[in-house]
């Protein structure tokens, strides 16, 4: 039986703090940035877009180098580190003056999320957990969903009336205090460390999740067909959702012509639904098959294209339809790729596989990011882009319905 008093939850409760200030600001937050960055600096959608393109193309190629740091050292050290980085380059971040500032910045960025982000915070988190593990994974994810749903809240005075700058500051302070007091105080490596087990279980218990945890060899899954289709199906919706997430907020107040003032209040709806997709997905995952589950966030996600697709013309009420969906479906992918990895790969190589697949996974969001970009600044327009995201959906699932037949 659950004990209320299990330490892990207060390990959950940090990192879902961390997370929550290092993607809600980083992903999540800063794009909100670009159009009055567009406006000042006279960057068109490609260029305002760049840092974060070589943002995540440098953490796709460190993410294999830190899993298998992770697999060795203490992950809660590795995060401290990473925090500290990504404090400093928050406070910087109010005060450049040129694109060639702002891409050093984001590799900073880069470096500090490899170290303190999702790769080290699921390590944790598959060590803490096993039987509530599709909770914990819904909550841990659900917290950068929450950080994008109030920090433009937040920053909204400051954005509309001071200008970004302004409102860098702010977020450069609460993130601050958000990353670098729970690794101090609730961050811990295992519950080994504290004489406990996963799930705050007893000693008999506990032994079937402990052997779960013997896992595949890195060897093993990359001789698994399972590993190349979920690969291509994890690679598509971090396609969808970095490529979407980043360009968002130029397609509604350019092509669509939102005002600026409105756009805080969608990006909060958008974040709020993705924090009902991603603890909604979790809790799904606990109690059905976790095959069909992530066929159903695919689905989500590809309806939520649909929505954008059609933007213009329905109106606002077509932006906030879209809100709803494409927050719930973007999430809960996201959700699904996280579970579906640790489901096949949890165990002695996990910090290794999961770093690959992070690599895979990034290359495909920053060829997103650079693409939407392109396609915007030559054809004037991102509609292709959504098209072809639909269709790529559509092959994504195909391949975990093959999955799901193949996996025993």
């Amino acid at each position: 039986m659950q004990k209320k008093s299990f330490f892990g939850w207060w390990v959950l409760l940090g990192l879902c703090l961390i997370y929550g200030a290092s993607n809600g600001i980083l992903v999540n937050t800063l794009p909100m940035l670009y159009p009055q960055q567009i406006e000042e600096f006279g960057w068109d959608p490609e260029q305002v877009t760049r840092p974060a393109t070589f943002l995540f193309l440098v953490i796709a190629f460190l993410s294999p180098f830190g899993g298998a740091l992770l697999d060795k050292f203490s992950p809660r050290q590795l995060m401290i580190y990473g925090a500290i980085l990504l404090v400093i380059g928050l406070g910087l971040y109010p005060f450049i003056s040129s694109l060639w500032q702002m891409t050093v910045l984001y590799q900073l960025f880069a470096v500090g999320i490899v170290a303190v982000g999702l790769v080290p915070s699921m390590i944790l988190v598959t060590r803490w957990f096993v039987k509530y593990r599709g909770i914990a994974v819904g909550l841990l994810l659900m917290s950068s969903s929450l950080g994008g749903a109030i920090f433009p809240l937040l920053v909204k005075g400051a954005l509309v009336d001071e200008g970004w700058r302004a409102a860098m500051m702010i977020l450069a302070v609460v993130g601050a205090v958000m990353m670098i007091v729970p690794l101090f105080l609730w961050v811990r490596n295992s519950p080994q460390d504290l004489g406990l087990h996963a799930d705050g279980a007893d000693n008999d218990s506990v032994v079937e999740a402990d052997n779960s945890q013997a896992g595949p060899s890195l060897k093993e899954a990359l001789h698994s067909p399972v590993f190349y289709l979920l690969a291509f199906s994890t690679a598509t919706m971090w396609f969808c959702i970095l490529g979407v997430l980043q360009h968002q907020a130029i397609y509604l107040s350019q092509d669509i012509g939102i005002d600026k003032a409105a756009i805080p209040g969608i990006f909060s709806l958008f974040f709020w639904c993705a924090i009902v997709g991603k603890f909604g997905f979790g809790y799904l995952s606990d109690h059905f098959d976790k095959g069909k589950i992530m066929l159903l966030s695919i689905i989500n996600l590809a309806l939520g294209l649909l929505m954008l697709r059609l933007i213009d013309q329905g109106g606002m009420t077509m932006v906030y339809i879209y809100a709803v969906i494409y927050g719930v479906g973007y999430s809960g992918a996201f959700t699904m790729v996280q579970l579906s990895i640790a489901e096949f790969f949890a165990g002695q190589s996990y910090g290794k596989i999961l770093g690959i697949f992070t690599f895979v996974d990034t290359i495909a969001g920053t060829s997103a990011i650079a693409a939407l970009g392109f396609i915007r600044s030559t054809y004037g327009s991102y509609l292709p882009a959504f098209d072809f995201m639909m269709g790529i959906c559509g092959l994504a699932a195909i391949c975990i319905i093959v999955i799901n037949r193949i996996k025993p």
